[in-house]
């Protein structure tokens, strides 16, 4: 049977799992050159659509045309083959392999029997250059930050030559700029007739680059309509099924402090990485004090060294005054330092773990009398977590990895507000959540402020950085390139001093 009227027609989609109904009766039309951008709350159903689509699961029930032929059984390598490819939320590389062997990975040119190699690198390098992307086609993966992984995930798509490209919250882990050079190549990609479907949860996003919005919730098909037929607040209405009226809650009553952390001169070689250089800052209690920049502007880098994840060369830090020697994580940890990495699946997260195991990992030692260990307290600590951060489980006992992104993070938080912290740091605290979750997470971060915690907040979103900032550091090529108070925030400003060099 031939549907000849789009690229892509999904018709009465249904896909359950173990106690839960993902899909239920989903439609989806996608025509060729039109974005076509997927909306919902984490855990509505979006990626798992997604991944029917591209033969990673399959539908217990419903039809799938594409160029107006339906489409039966098939799998991944099938739908490359058709002309579908797909960008996924949670990236996978071979860290071991290079930039090029990434993006070739399974489709290898090749010269006789034997890989072409030369031809490799050179179209690769062709292609990042082509997108902008300054890398080199045969660094290794290991040596990019998450935002890198994702940018050479954005270049392996669109290396496809696909009709259908899908993007999973491409944008989740790159900042501005680079979102940016998404945003022109979707438009070329738009004029070529090639359709994409897009999934963010960012609504500055959608406005952008939207023609048609689809609405997923609860796993049930919403609305489809024309992008200018909508507005954010109409949209996370639909979204939710209730109006969220502020999405950054920043309470600017709560009482700052004196200083709690104080970092001066702080310095990484190039032996030791050569990361940032000369960061000077302090912070309060109840402050919640911004880090914004470029991707690899080196805010991530100059946590991880406060953390101890990473090497520093040379400066001071203290902690209530008192000058402190972090060679470690467990010396942070003690000092009372936490921090939430940006990926929480690869560093936040046992994912094949309980809810209360996961929130137990990092207080073993609260909860261990010699050789035994204290079930009980931790069951309690578990629930009272549970309970205080809203966490969507039926018990503790449920497995980590089967809970949404807004869950997943709450689960990470709650690890660490079983002990005592004094300075919380959330590098990308709200990345790949819906805007129901994110709210709350903004209401938690006051709420902590509230109770005296420092905390830092790095963010590549500008409304969340204006939007819930005390003071915003800004940082520009491993540097500190000027510091802004609150009523000194201004897009333009921020913007200027991370892309601009220094402003005093």
């Amino acid at each position: 049977m031939l549907r000849k009227e789009c690229l892509l027609e999904m018709c009465d989609i249904v896909k359950e799992f173990p106690g839960v109904k993902a899909l239920d009766g989903v439609n989806l039309k996608v025509q060729s050159g039109e974005v076509h951008v997927i909306c919902g709350e984490n855990g509505a159903g979006k990626s798992t659509l997604m991944k029917i689509i591209n033969g990673t699961y399959t539908a217990d029930s419903g039809q799938m045309y594409f160029k107006g032929e339906e489409i039966g059984s098939h799998d991944v390598q099938d739908t490359l083959e058709m002309g579908i490819a797909m960008i996924y939320q949670e990236l996978n590389p071979v860290l071991d392999m290079t930039i090029a062997e990434n993006v070739y990975l399974g489709r290898e040119p090749l010269k006789g029997k034997f890989v072409d190699f030369k031809k490799m690198y050179s179209d690769t390098q062709s292609l990042l250059d082509s997108l902008e992307i300054p890398y080199d086609a045969k660094q290794k993966m290991s040596d990019l930050s998450l935002a890198g992984h994702q940018l050479v995930e954005i270049a392996k798509a669109i290396s496809v030559n696909a009709s259908l490209i899908i993007m999973d919250e491409p944008s989740s882990a790159i900042g501005d700029e680079e979102i940016e050079v998404l945003f022109k190549q979707i438009f070329a990609l738009k004029e070529k007739g090639v359709g994409i479907v897009y999934i963010t949860h960012k609504m500055d996003e959608i406005f952008k680059i939207a023609d048609r919005i689809t609405v997923i919730r609860d796993g049930q098909w919403i609305i489809t309509d024309e992008a200018p037929k909508l507005n954010p607040d109409l949209l996370i209405k639909h979204m939710v099924g209730r109006e969220i009226s502020n999405v950054f809650p920043k309470d600017d009553t709560i009482e700052i402090g004196e200083v709690v952390l104080k970092v001066e001169h702080l310095t990484q070689a190039e032996a030791d990485g050569g990361r940032f250089k000369d960061i000077s800052f302090e912070i309060r209690a109840g402050e919640i004090l911004g880090f914004a920049g470029l991707v690899g502007a080196g805010r991530s880098e100059v946590m991880r060294a406060i953390f101890g994840l990473d090497a520093i060369t040379s400066g001071d830090i203290y902690l209530g005054g008192e000058k402190m020697n972090i060679s470690c994580t467990q010396d942070a940890v003690e000092a009372g330092i936490a921090m939430i990495n940006e990926d929480r699946r690869g560093y936040g997260l046992v994912l094949g773990s309980s809810i209360c195991s996961n929130i137990s990992l990092v207080n073993l030692n609260k909860y261990t009398n010699k050789a035994f260990v204290n079930d009980k307290l931790i069951t309690e600590d578990s629930k009272k977590m549970m309970e205080l951060l809203k966490i969507k489980a039926a018990n503790k006992d449920v497995v980590v990895g089967n809970l949404s992104g807004g869950n997943q993070q709450k689960v990470v938080l709650a690890k660490w507000l079983v002990g005592d912290v004094k300075v919380l740091i959330l590098d990308e605290p709200t990345r790949g959540i819906d805007v129901g979750a994110k709210s709350e997470i903004h209401k938690l971060m006051c709420d902590f402020a509230r109770q005296g915690m420092a905390i830092i907040m790095i963010s590549s979103e500008l409304p969340e950085i204006l939007g819930m900032s005390d003071r915003v550091v800004v940082m520009q090529e491993g540097r500190i390139s000027g510091t802004l108070n609150k009523d000194e925030l201004t897009q333009e400003r921020t913007m200027k001093l991370a892309t601009k060099g220094r402003e005093r």
